[in-house]
């Protein structure tokens, strides 16, 4: 049983086969079992819980053992991420109060039993909804130019290099990174490769198989995208796809 739901850049997943591998990537991670105590490491640390939420650049490992469980992969520059990011305050991990675990357990349980369309956008939201959005804190305008840069790019390696969003924004490449880590928490060198691994989901959600989504992402061949897809999410993007039904929500 696998469903991998996509809301906007941030991407869901209920699954009773996950096998996580330890692994660190530049997302943010919430898990969330459905009845029993998560089965997960953080930084080699066993951490009993229900729910938690996983900072980026941070080891983990996880395995639902043949049960029912949610995560979700949040990109730390997202309105989401940004809010999330928050709560961790620089810690690994965050585990969430008791009143918001039984939120967003109800809406998994909800979705586990209805498994449609509806349910799930009502799960996505439960994870989105509930946070402070009011006070968060802008970028600076030639980051903001940089993110618009690569929504709006062409996927060729050209695009994805450091030195063509230099040229763009005026900036030396060093300056630039340093000014997209400090504003955003990643390196630009990091989120590039975030990115690139974004289309490619992107892609496969459209139908299309792995060579074809690494293509249209600028990976150099599948190999490629399924390395670094291993190396990000500790598991191997075949069996993610593997007997899995996708959607997207809000």
């Amino acid at each position: 049983m696998n469903y991998i739901i996509k809301c906007g850049k941030n991407f869901m997943a209920i699954s009773n086969s996950i096998e996580a591998d330890c692994h660190r990537h530049w997302m943010l991670q919430i898990f969330l079992g459905s009845q029993k105590e998560l089965n997960i490491e953080v930084n080699g640390q066993f951490i009993p819980c229900n729910a938690i939420l996983v900072n980026i650049d941070t080891e983990h490992t996880f395995k639902t053992e043949g049960e029912p469980h949610f995560t979700m992969l949040i990109d730390p520059i997202t309105e989401l991420g940004r809010a999330l990011k928050v709560l961790l305050m620089g810690q690994p991990f965050y585990i969430f109060s008791h009143e918001k675990t039984t939120v967003m357990q109800q809406a998994f349980k909800n979705a586990l039993a209805q498994k449609s369309h509806d349910s799930f956008n009502t799960l996505a939201k439960s994870m989105s909804f509930q946070y402070d959005y009011n006070n968060l804190k802008n970028f600076d305008n030639r980051v903001n130019e940089v993110l618009n840069l690569l929504e709006e790019c062409i996927h060729e390696d050209e695009s994805h290099q450091i030195k063509y969003f230099s040229k763009k924004t005026g900036l030396s490449e060093s300056r630039l990174a340093h000014l997209f880590k400090d504003e955003t928490g990643v390196p630009l060198k990091s989120y590039i490769v975030l990115h690139k691994l974004q289309v490619s989901y992107e892609s496969i959600f459209d139908g299309k198989n792995i060579t074809t989504a690494a293509l249209d992402a600028g990976f150099g061949s599948s190999s490629h995208l399924a390395y670094t897809n291993k190396m990000m999410t500790g598991m191997a993007a075949t069996n993610i796809i593997k007997d899995s039904e996708f959607l997207k929500v809000f």
